[in-house]
């Protein structure tokens, strides 16, 4: 059994102050308390918000991605022996119960890395764009994949202490999502994906990738495959 008391939640954010309490709340009420949020260079009060709240916080000085995000939480987990870690987006798109979903997977599986899948998932509401974009982006990830994953662009993980020690990612941008999965596949990493939900509002479909930004993380993630 995984404790809740192993599991640290990194929370990447940028300009996120009319979410982060909130997402920070709902896993508090879960039983989760140990949080890292990595404040990627906002401009507005993030930071001065979530130093109010009994968490690690990281800033970046610049806005660098969610990439570079993540891969700085994951450097400190593994500084740090940190057994577990789950990925959460900070917008509010995903539900705090789905790291006990992410957990429990993980438990039965022996897996070192699990995927939370808003596909797999019924009664979720995802946008008509965001569908087209996962599904070209699921189509480019699995071309490379010897697994096929039903979604590639999640942001909702959990990665055990061999997946923290094993993956190091390169690319700054949203492209980071295909890139740890090819890369824990070259790790030799048994990966699993289960369903999760999510809720998208004005604010979070905001955040997401636009046509322009889906292009340029297709390209990064192309140029990571053949040419590093």
């Amino acid at each position: 059994m995984i404790a809740l008391s192993h599991i640290y939640v990194l929370l990447p954010a940028y300009n996120e102050a009319s979410s982060i309490i909130e997402v920070i709340n709902g896993l508090k009420n879960k039983g989760i308390h140990n949080i890292l949020v990595i404040n990627d260079g906002s401009t507005d009060n993030t930071a001065q918000l979530v130093r109010q709240e009994p968490v690690h916080l990281v800033n970046h000085l610049i806005n660098r991605g969610a990439g570079a995000a993540i891969q700085t939480g994951i450097e400190l987990a593994r500084h740090q022996g940190w057994p577990y870690i789950a990925l959460m987006d900070a917008d509010g798109q995903h539900d705090a119960n789905d790291i006990l979903v992410l957990k429990e997977k993980m438990e039965q599986s022996n897996c070192d890395l699990v995927v939370g899948s808003r596909f797999m998932k019924n009664g979720n509401q995802i946008p008509r764009t965001r569908i087209v974009f996962n599904f070209i982006a699921n189509l480019m990830t699995n071309i490379f994949s010897k697994k096929k994953f039903t979604d590639s662009q999640s942001g909702l993980r959990l990665l055990n202490r061999k997946a923290i020690e094993s993956i190091n990612l390169e690319l700054d941008g949203f492209g980071f999502c295909s890139e740890m999965l090819n890369k824990a596949e070259k790790a030799d990493l048994k990966i699993e994906e289960t369903a999760t939900k999510v809720l998208y509002t004005k604010y979070s479909i905001s955040k997401g990738q636009d046509f322009n930004v889906g292009i340029t993380t297709a390209f990064n993630f192309l140029w990571n495959i053949f040419f590093k």
